[in-house]
């Protein structure tokens, strides 16, 4: 992804964070990790760009794509259908495994906005301080706390990625 790339996320990031918390350099660092340079095949067909699952509250489309979690410290893969779906109920109709089925977003917008809610609404990223941060590297220990992924090096990549991106993180309104 090129600096202006990043600096065009990092401007709808900070739209998209306004008022939140959150910080919008948390937004396009998480974005460059789950979604990677490129952009995942999740990010590109379903604008989730951040890997949120379709759990049993979600009632909006999914899409059923292949994914990797660590379970017990294992890695482990199960494999999608690569559908979208109108549900969840859809998904599973169709013998979607439950683990590969993720939120489908109908714009960039939407899955920016739908960061900031998913997060909002779940008590437990309150409950880890993720509003609490004072930056984004105690904003990501936070979502790591949380539990946001499975990977046990979810911290560490998080850091990285934010230290290789930072110098394209600004944003000035015309």
């Amino acid at each position: 992804m090129s600096p202006e790339e990043i600096r065009e996320l990092y401007k709808f990031a900070t739209i998209a964070t306004e008022g939140s918390r959150l910080f919008p350099a948390t937004l396009v660092t998480q974005l460059l990790l789950e979604s990677g340079p490129r952009l995942s095949q999740l990010a590109r067909r379903a604008n989730n760009f951040f890997g949120i699952k379709a759990g049993t509250t979600w009632t909006g489309p999914v899409i059923s794509m292949t994914t990797a979690e660590f379970l017990d410290g294992k890695r482990v893969t199960f494999v999608g259908t690569n559908k979208i779906y109108n549900s969840r109920a859809d998904a599973i109709k169709d013998r979607a495994p439950q683990m590969t089925l993720f939120r489908f977003y109908p714009t960039r917008e939407a899955g920016f906005r739908g960061w900031v809610e998913f997060l909002q609404r779940n008590k437990r990223y309150t409950d880890a301080g993720v509003f609490r941060a004072k930056d984004p590297i105690e904003q990501f220990a936070a979502l790591a706390r949380a539990g946001y992924a499975t990977d046990p090096r979810y911290l560490e990549k998080l850091t990285n990625v934010y230290n290789r991106a930072k110098g394209f993180f600004f944003w000035r309104q015309s």
